[in-house]
């Protein structure tokens, strides 16, 4: 599962779908893709492709400090080891909470999920260790929701009320309900309907960022391996060999380009530091070659 490229169809589902994804495995009730950042989801849904070989009673639902969230992505590494799953967790971006990094992690899971799991039923809220520190989203959709038993006395209410007021002006309620009834559903089907096109709106605009970025880093790779071969074509280098110049195309390419990371190269430099190198054994031929030519005529 490791070889799920960038351009694979997993990294091309939808953030609404996702999220439906995760609350019908996992009876959850959560809105945002960020909810997923402190890592308790991702070892659910391991757990369920695997089962038992996540310790729930170890994951902490209530995690929000990033202290609080390494502790569950330490559990998910040792089963993403148990399982043999190579997949390289960028834990630090992730309990950030930054969307696009928990996004790309949701979406791989899911596909993770869709080839390894059996299809049988999942008890998700049994497997949950939170007790009254889960936050809201966490609790089962069931559950969260007895709250309104308030619904119940109101339904109750108008069991007892509404008959008597419909015998008194029953010629009133008929009228009245249909022109409700004209009024609200086609404004709700709109919202709901609008809502839905602003998701796959954002969701595409987040794909073509996404899909312009990676361009982008790969032109800028080649360019710089443009200017490397170009400054070794203009000043040949006679000590330069086949695995020294395979080494320069090497660190162009494995430069990373993370301003987030204070000891990542910046490739335009990396390429002027190698111009540089070959720059100064350049001079040192030169100055060799100018002494022996010295030396001959003294002789």
């Amino acid at each position: 599962m490791s070889n799920v490229g960038r351009m694979d169809g997993a990294f091309f589902v939808s953030r609404s779908e996702l999220i439906n994804w995760v609350n019908n495995l996992l009876d959850t009730g959560i809105t945002k893709v960020e909810q997923c950042s402190n890592g308790a989801v991702y070892c659910q849904i391991i757990d369920a492709c695997h089962p038992g070989i996540i310790p729930m009673k170890k994951v902490n639902w209530a995690a929000r400090d990033e202290h609080q969230c390494l502790p569950n992505y330490k559990v998910l590494q040792l089963a993403f080891d148990k399982a043999g799953i190579q997949r390289h967790m960028e834990v630090d971006k992730l309990v950030k909470g930054k969307y696009q990094d928990n996004l790309e992690m949701l979406q791989w899971i899911k596909t993770y999920h869709e080839r390894v799991s059996q299809g049988g039923p999942y008890d998700g809220p049994s497997r949950r260790f939170g007790g009254d520190a889960a936050p809201e989203w966490a609790m089962c959709r069931g559950q969260g929701s007895q709250r309104p038993n308030s619904n119940q006395s109101s339904s109750n209410l108008e069991k007892r009320f509404l008959p008597a007021a419909r015998a008194r002006s029953p010629r009133a309620a008929m009228q009245r309900t249909p022109s409700k009834q004209s009024q609200t559903t086609p404004n709700s089907q709109m919202r709901e309907e609008q809502e839905r096109l602003r998701d796959e709106v954002v969701d595409l605009k987040i794909t073509v960022d996404g899909l312009e970025t990676e361009r982008n880093f790969y032109f800028q790779k080649l360019r710089d391996i443009e200017i490397l071969c170009q400054v070794m074509e203009s000043r040949p280098d006679p000590n330069m060999t086949i695995d020294a110049f395979v080494g320069s195309v090497q660190r162009v390419l494995y430069a990373r380009d993370d301003p987030d990371d204070d000891d990542d190269e910046d490739l335009p430099e990396a390429a002027n530091n190698e111009n540089d190198n070959i720059n100064k054994r350049n001079n040192n031929n030169y100055t060799n070659n100018n002494t022996n030519t010295t030396n001959n005529n003294n002789k």
